[in-house]
């Protein structure tokens, strides 16, 4: 059974949105594989970087196309010797890591297109917002296409330009690596389907179209959130006055039909 809701459902940010944006990244790179040109595929990779809650140091570990490996362990009860420090210290701060999905060209080994969906640490205030601003402006100075998915209301947007959209519920953005100083944003309400999303590739190669409603159904029923989720409570974060009514009417209708 797909969700209620058009589109993006309201009801989907909240304790489940770790699974949802887990599970969503794996189905893009799902759909996208089959659908790319022979030179191109698309994998997941992980970014990392370092926050000092202190905010008095901001530190980068990773770029764009940077992998992140696992350290071995030596061998069951082999020595390995070392040489001691005269001094230890401990870096400040706290690791975080995201998954997000990217395009490589496999013939250059070079990354091409950079898909991420924001997550709650991408849209603070603080730190981890600032840290996914650097990481986004690397995309842009690099030339890397980049492709941008808000599916959460809540939060601080990082800059969409000047001048600014609309404000919206949603929206999804596109930065073409041949053009660094343009940003393509589709606005989306709650009210509205999501869009069949445009994935650039090389300026040579036609773009890619990829079905996020069909992803989101997917991961959706995969995840049983039918199951998980209160329909019966306000979302949270609340919906504005008149997307909230429509949303009782909405699920109402629902309710009554499946009786």
């Amino acid at each position: 059974m797909p969700s209620p809701f058009p589109g993006m459902d309201p009801y989907i940010e909240s304790w489940i949105w770790t699974s949802f944006h887990g599970n969503m990244i794996n189905a893009i790179h799902d759909q996208l594989n089959p659908r790319l040109p022979k030179r191109y595929i698309a994998s997941t990779d992980l970014y990392v970087w370092r926050v000092d809650e202190t905010g008095e140091e901001r530190v980068l570990v990773g770029a764009p196309d940077n992998y992140v490996s696992e350290q071995r362990a030596a061998p069951s009860g082999a020595a390995v010797a070392t040489i001691a420090a005269p001094i230890t210290t401990v870096l400040p701060g706290i690791v975080r890591k995201q998954r997000y999905v990217k395009i490589v060209d496999k013939m250059e080994r070079r990354v091409v297109t950079v898909i991420e969906i924001l997550s709650a640490a991408n849209k603070s205030g603080g730190e981890d917002g600032h840290a996914y601003r650097m990481k986004r402006e690397e995309y842009i100075a690099a030339g890397i296409n980049l492709v941008e998915i808000d599916l959460r209301r809540s939060g601080h947007r990082p800059p969409l330009g000047d001048p600014a959209p609309p404000i919206s519920d949603y929206y999804i953005l596109v930065h073409r690596g041949i053009e660094p100083s343009r940003l393509g944003i589709w606005p989306i309400g709650v009210r509205d389907p999501l869009p069949l999303v445009p994935i650039p590739l090389d300026p040579d190669i036609p773009d890619v179209v990829l079905d996020l409603r069909a992803c989101m159904d997917h991961v959706y029923d995969a995840g049983r959130y039918a199951e998980q989720l209160d329909y019966t409570e306000p979302p949270v974060p609340p919906l504005r006055e008149p997307d909230a009514t429509w949303a009782r009417e909405l699920l109402a209708g629902r309710n009554g039909s499946s009786q």
